[in-house]
């Protein structure tokens, strides 16, 4: 199986939606990491020696839900602050996260040409669409993402 089959495997909108991997699969880093252009921790707020998480922001068990709010504090933290939509703006960076009934599931960060980029779990890096990679339609609970519940913006720093 290709890593494309893979991804439309793991995530069925990328069968009718446009993608492009971008970089090969690791664990090293995940979709927040990815979103800060941090390719060198996993971000969560998991109480775990393997997981990085701001200091002051609060901690929570292996297994347990994670609030929006939780994620969107630790955005803020890098200066990114709410913003209304996805609409592509000159000089700002936007994020968008990702989240169903239980909280945050996956955040994307718009690139200067109004596509996304985003980490899948473990897999690769991919530019999609921004509804490409949303839903609830996966067979593997890790790639259920739902929808996009927020927007967050920063003014742009440099090159992408």
């Amino acid at each position: 199986m290709t890593p494309e089959e893979r991804l439309r495997e793991l995530l069925p909108r990328l069968r009718t939606s446009p993608f492009r991997i971008t970089s090969a699969a690791t664990g090293d880093y995940n979709c927040i990491g990815w979103a800060l252009r941090d390719d060198r921790r996993w971000w969560s707020p998991v109480d775990a020696d393997w997981a990085y998480w701001p200091a002051g922001l609060a901690r929570r068990g292996l297994g347990a839900d994670i609030p929006v709010a939780d994620v969107a504090r630790a955005l803020a933290l890098e200066g990114f602050a709410e913003c209304g939509s996805a609409e592509l703006e000159r000089g700002m960076e936007k994020l968008a996260i990702y989240g169903d009934e239980h909280g945050f599931t996956h955040v994307a960060r718009q690139l200067e040409n109004g596509r996304w980029t985003s980490k899948l779990g473990e897999q690769w890096d991919i530019e999609h669409e921004l509804e490409a990679v949303a839903g609830r339609e996966s067979a593997w609970p890790a790639y259920r993402y739902g929808s996009v519940v927020a927007f967050m913006g920063r003014p742009r720093a440099g090159v992408e």
